[in-house]
C-alpha cells in the first residue's frame, strides 16, 4: 500500500537529480559527446521505471554542461521524470572543426639530447593531454632536426636533407594524432651530429617550418623550440626574419647565456624562454611544458560575456551553477538527498576547488549523493574522486561507448533507487555515505580502450 499522510496525500518527497556534464573541445574527439547523448536518451525509460517502482519519491531531473562557462538545459527548472526530455549536447568544435591556432614543436634529436630526449617525449604527451583538456581549438604539428642523415624508414613524416642538417616534418593534426607522431622521434634518427642554433647553416630549417603551418592566416602561430645545444648568432637576424614574415611566435626550452641565440629568437618574436640547459628528467621537462601549455592557453583565452575568462573546460562555473540549486531556496526543506552526476573526460580549468568548497558547505550539497564518470585516458579522476569526497565511491572509467553506456545506466537506475529508498530518509547525517550506494558494473572486458 502506497504510504499516506492523513487526509490522503501520498507522502513522496522529491528527489532531484542533476547531469553535469563536460561538452569542451576533446569531447567533440572520435564521438564521445554523441556516445554520451545516446547513452543518457537510452538510460530515460529505465530511470522513469526505477520512479514507477517507489512511491515514496518524486524524481526530478534538470541538466547543465561547461566548456567555455556553463549553461542549463533548456533551465534550471526541475522536471519531472516522467516529462523529461533529453536535449542533445553540441561539444565546442576541435579536431574535425576550425581550429584557432596551429601549435608545431621543433625538437633537437641530436645525441646530446641522450638523457632528455625521453622525458620530452612524454612531455609532449603530457603537453596534448593539456591543450585537449583545456579544449583549445588547436593542431599540433612536429619537426625533429639534426647533423648527419635520416637512419629509419620514414612513416608518417617527410625527411627533408639540407645544406648541412636533416629534418623530418609531421603535419599539423589533432592532439591525439600528435601523441602518436610524438612516439617516433627517437635519439639520432636524423643523424646525431649535433644541433647549433642559430649557427648559418640552421636558416635553411626555418622555411620548412614555417611551411608546417598550412592553416589559414587568422590562426595563432605558434612555434615550440626544444634543443640543449646552441650555437653561434650568425643566422639569428634570418631566422628571426622567417619566423616574423610566417607570424610566428617562438617559445623556446633552450640553453640560457653564450650567444644569447635561443633567448633572442624568443624575445624578438614575443615569446618566452624556458632554460633547460642544467634540466634532466621527465618531471622537470614535464612542468616546463606545463607551464608552455598555460601560456598558448593564456594567449587563446576567451572573455565570456560576464567578463570572466575561460580556458575552455569550466568546470568549477559548472558547480557553482549547481550550488546555487541546492540552497534553500530553491531547494525545498523536506526532500530526499539530490544525485549531482559528473561526466567528464578532461580536466577543469577554471577555479574549480573554490567552486567544489562552495558546493560542499551547503547542506544539500554535504548531502547529495555524488557520482562521477571519467571518459577517456585523458579524464582527470584525481578531481572526479575529489567531486565526490566519499572514499566507499570511486570514479568510474569509460574507456568506450560500451562502458559509458552501462555506467550511465547504473547511475539513472541503482543509484537513483538507493537515494529514493526510504531507508535513505532515515540516516538523514549529512555524512559521506549517508546513502548505500550498490556495486557499480565492472568494467567490460570485451572491448578495449577506444578513448
Amino acid at each position: 500500500m502506497n504510504p499516506r499522510r492523513p487526509g490522503g496525500e501520498l507522502a513522496a518527497r522529491p528527489l532531484d537529480f542533476f547531469w553535469i556534464c563536460d561538452r569542451s573541445g576533446s569531447m567533440s574527439v572520435d564521438g564521445k559527446i554523441q556516445s554520451l547523448n545516446a547513452a543518457i536518451r537510452e538510460s530515460l525509460p529505465h530511470m522513469r521505471e526505477v520512479a514507477e517502482q517507489n512511491p515514496f519519491a518524486r524524481i526530478r531531473v534538470r541538466s547543465l554542461s561547461f566548456s567555455h562557462g556553463a549553461i542549463w538545459h533548456p533551465a534550471p527548472t526541475p522536471v519531472a521524470i516522467e516529462d523529461f526530455r533529453w536535449t542533445d549536447l553540441d561539444a565546442d568544435p576541435m579536431a574535425g572543426g576550425a581550429a584557432t591556432a596551429d601549435v608545431v614543436f621543433l625538437v633537437d634529436t641530436s645525441g646530446s639530447m641522450s638523457d632528455e630526449i625521453d622525458a620530452v617525449k612524454s612531455s609532449c604527451v603530457d603537453f596534448a593531454d593539456r591543450i585537449a583538456a583545456e579544449g583549445a581549438n588547436v593542431r599540433l604539428g612536429l619537426v625533429g632536426f639534426d647533423i648527419g642523415g635520416h637512419r629509419a624508414t620514414a612513416r608518417g613524416y617527410t625527411v627533408h636533407g639540407l645544406s648541412r642538417y636533416t629534418i623530418g616534418v609531421w603535419p599539423l593534426s589533432d592532439p591525439r594524432q600528435f601523441k602518436s607522431n610524438v612516439g617516433a622521434l627517437s635519439l639520432g634518427l636524423f643523424g646525431g651530429g649535433g644541433c647549433y642554433l642559430a649557427n648559418a647553416d640552421t636558416v635553411d630549417i626555418f622555411p620548412y617550418v614555417v611551411q608546417t603551418f598550412d592553416g589559414p592566416a587568422e590562426h595563432k602561430r605558434i612555434l615550440v623550440i626544444v634543443s640543449d645545444e646552441m650555437g653561434g648568432s650568425q643566422g639569428l637576424a634570418e631566422i628571426v626574419a622567417l619566423l616574423e614574415r610566417g607570424q610566428i611566435t617562438a617559445h623556446v626550452l633552450g640553453v640560457a647565456g653564450g650567444s644569447g641565440a635561443h633567448e633572442e629568437i624568443a624575445r624578438r618574436t614575443g615569446g618566452s624562454f624556458w632554460s633547460i640547459g642544467e634540466v634532466h628528467g621527465v618531471h622537470s621537462f614535464a612542468g616546463i611544458l606545463d607551464d608552455v601549455a598555460g601560456t598558448i592557453a593564456e594567449e587563446l583565452k576567451r572573455e565570456l560575456a560576464s567578463g570572466a575568462v575561460s580556458l575552455g573546460t569550466d568546470m568549477g562555473a559548472a558547480l557553482r551553477l549547481a550550488a546555487a540549486e541546492l540552497r534553500v531556496p530553491p531547494m525545498p526543506a523536506r526532500a530526499l538527498p539530490p544525485v549531482l552526476s559528473l561526466v567528464s573526460d578532461g580536466q577543469p580549468t577554471d577555479d574549480f576547488e573554490p567552486a567544489l568548497a562552495e558546493l560542499l558547505s551547503l547542506p544539500w550539497g554535504k548531502k547529495a549523493v555524488r557520482v562521477a564518470i571519467g571518459i577517456g585516458s585523458d579524464a582527470d579522476l584525481g578531481v572526479l574522486g575529489r567531486f565526490i569526497a566519499n572514499p566507499e565511491i570511486q570514479p568510474l572509467h569509460a574507456r568506450n561507448s560500451e562502458e559509458l553506456t552501462r555506467y550511465i545506466r547504473w547511475v539513472s537506475t541503482a543509484v537513483v533507487a538507493a537515494a529514493s529508498a526510504p531507508p535513505s530518509q532515515s540516516r538523514g547525517s549529512g555524512a559521506p555515505g549517508n546513502v548505500p550506494i550498490p556495486s557499480p558494473p565492472v568494467p567490460g572486458a570485451e572491448v578495449g580502450d577506444v578513448w
